[in-house]
């Protein structure tokens, strides 16, 4: 029986057809990273809205309603499947403290019970996975206050965008499994009066502090620049060598990093990575570009609705590039400049 002549026309397409395939995907990755096709609007939107909400009154410090804000988060760690540390149970970390009411001079001392949420994932290397860069947040802010018809200071922008982006991080993390060095994720409480969650962390560390390689600490991302781009700057440029490390890791990026204005470096004391520098470790805040001048700060128009969430998206997977030598231990951090 004669065989059918080849028909070279059809498999050349065959094999176009076959080399398209292969190089889409890297084409498409090129165009778009890991980070923008696993870190979406739509997950960041969704803890925005919930963390900001009046369903939350916002946040007291001392409130019963900080416990909806805690166990929310606590969720999602569990759900992204973070592990615990023995020391903190159900990822809270329990402490009490006694404290009189800032506003009122005359009110009584109260002892109040508060949580830090604490989760970490380990990380993938032998010796480096007994290192951690932390990422951390506080996720407390004024709560209900006042007699006017909107008295529910929601703190969307101050600071439950700074929490979303540790929820976010945490999810992200997770899901990738590629870090070297272990992940710590920290929501603090009760930093609008005093950093008193952040504090009392770093007394109870469940990790030795030399241990720590570098806290990243958010506050105030939802807000773009003026001129409409992701704009952040770290506090305490000159503390220590990790925005070098960082804005070095970005490289031509959408997320621009720098040193802010004057201002920024009185602020370097005003957030909870103060906390963790005075103890000897690399700790800086990422804050949005409008932080600093917010006319909505500590006010009931703080609202979800003022923010940018595509700015937010944006900063948070500018984040994992900017940290990228840190996670994979390819660069540690040193402080320049010790907090005396």
């Amino acid at each position: 029986m004669l065989e059918k002549p080849v028909n070279i026309k059809k498999i050349k397409s065959i094999f176009l057809v076959l080399i398209l395939a292969a190089i889409l995907p890297i084409t498409s990755c090129t165009q778009q990273s890991i980070e923008d096709i696993a870190i979406t609007v739509e997950q960041v939107d969704a803890h925005i809205k919930l963390l900001s909400s009046d369903s939350l009154k916002g946040r007291g410090s001392f409130s019963e309603d900080i416990r909806m804000a805690e166990d929310y988060i606590a969720e999602q760690f569990k759900e992204a499947g973070l592990n615990t540390f023995e020391q903190f149970p159900n990822y809270r970390h329990e402490f009490t403290d006694i404290h009189r009411n800032r506003r009122n001079p005359d009110a009584p001392v109260k002892e109040y019970r508060l949580a830090n949420i604490v989760g970490y994932i380990d990380g993938s290397d032998p010796e480096l996975r007994e290192e951690f860069v932390v990422f951390g947040a506080h996720h407390d802010h004024i709560g209900v206050f006042g007699d006017t018809e909107d008295n529910i200071y929601n703190g969307a922008e101050d600071n439950a965008s700074g929490t979303t982006a540790v929820i976010t991080l945490a999810e992200y993390y997770a899901r990738k499994r590629d870090n070297r060095r272990s992940i710590m994720f920290i929501t603090f409480a009760a930093e609008e009066v005093g950093m008193i969650g952040s504090r009392r962390f770093v007394k109870d560390l469940p990790v030795e502090k030399e241990q720590i390689k570098a806290v990243i600490n958010f506050e105030m991302i939802g807000k773009p620049s003026d001129e409409g781009r992701a704009v952040c700057y770290l506090t305490g440029w000159d503390r220590s060598d990790m925005p070098t490390i960082m804005q070095e890791a970005l490289g031509d990026d959408p997320l621009l990093l720098n040193q802010g204005p004057e201002i920024t470096n009185g602020l370097f004391f005003a957030s909870d990575n103060i906390s963790f520098a005075r103890e000897g470790m690399v700790a800086h805040t990422l804050a949005g570009i409008q932080s600093t001048a917010d006319s909505l700060a500590h006010h009931p128009d703080d609202e979800y609705e003022t923010l940018n969430i595509k700015t937010m998206t944006t900063l948070i997977r500018g984040t994992v590039r900017a940290s990228r030598t840190l996670i994979s231990g390819e660069r540690t951090p040193t402080v320049l400049k010790p907090v005396k």
